[in-house]
């Protein structure tokens, strides 16, 4: 593709609606707690202990299912945790923010579109073919692929030799710690993807993705 400029997307939480991350988990929770006769309590000691580990995984990396694996073990003892119904879940469950694939339709040509994840290898490919959306991305790069997490320099210069080190980067994405301070350290133009107005360093606020195309327009981009 002929342009020197990138746009870097998050995935969770940023292509896809808050809402629909929750409730695919959510579910996937319901399902181990059904198999394995657990209260409700699994939810919240599940998203507590897993967000602990997630801090723990910027100095020794796991993946995503990894980390799930760690937790309902500790938790519960637990050694299989429906790993196939999390990534059902997810691919029956996940919604997209919906000015996202008219926007994607705009600036596909005009950018090098790469995606810039967290998640793991398997999840990433599942869920983007099950949303209908990789074609999409020019570069698709993983923590997992990295073997760094956000906001880590290792996956942001990741994803930049992949894609050819283009000149100009707009970092989308909706984590103020992960994406947004870790992708100023890298002197790339941020937007916050934010459902509401909170305190950002970022660039620019935006709530959905007709405003980021009024921000690349904006700034002539």
């Amino acid at each position: 593709m002929a342009t020197d400029k990138a746009i870097f997307l998050d995935f969770s939480n940023t292509i896809t609606t808050v809402e629909s991350e929750n409730r695919s988990i959510s579910d996937w929770l319901d399902l181990v707690a059904k198999k394995y006769h657990i209260g409700g309590e699994i939810h919240r000691n599940f998203g507590k202990m897993r967000m602990e580990k997630l801090i723990d995984r910027e100095k020794n990396f796991r993946t995503f299912m990894e980390i799930n694996r760690e937790v309902l073990h500790e938790l519960y003892g637990l050694t299989d945790i429906l790993e196939e119904e999390y990534y059902r879940s997810h691919e029956k469950g996940l919604v997209l923010r919906p000015d996202f694939v008219d926007f994607m339709d705009k600036v596909t040509g005009r950018f090098k579109v790469v995606m810039v994840t967290d998640a793991d290898d398997l999840y990433t490919k599942r869920t983007l073919q099950a949303l209908g959306v990789t074609r999409y991305f020019e570069v698709i790069v993983t923590a997992e692929m990295a073997r760094a997490p956000k906001p880590d320099p290792k996956i942001f210069n990741f994803a930049l030799r992949e894609s050819h080190n283009p000149s100009r980067v707009v970092f989308i994405g909706d984590s103020e710690r992960r994406d947004i301070e870790g992708a100023k350290r890298m002197n790339f133009i941020t937007l916050k993807m934010d459902d509401d107005s909170s305190k950002t360093a970022a660039d620019r606020t935006v709530h959905n993705f007709r405003e980021v195309m009024d921000t690349i327009t904006e700034l002539n981009l």
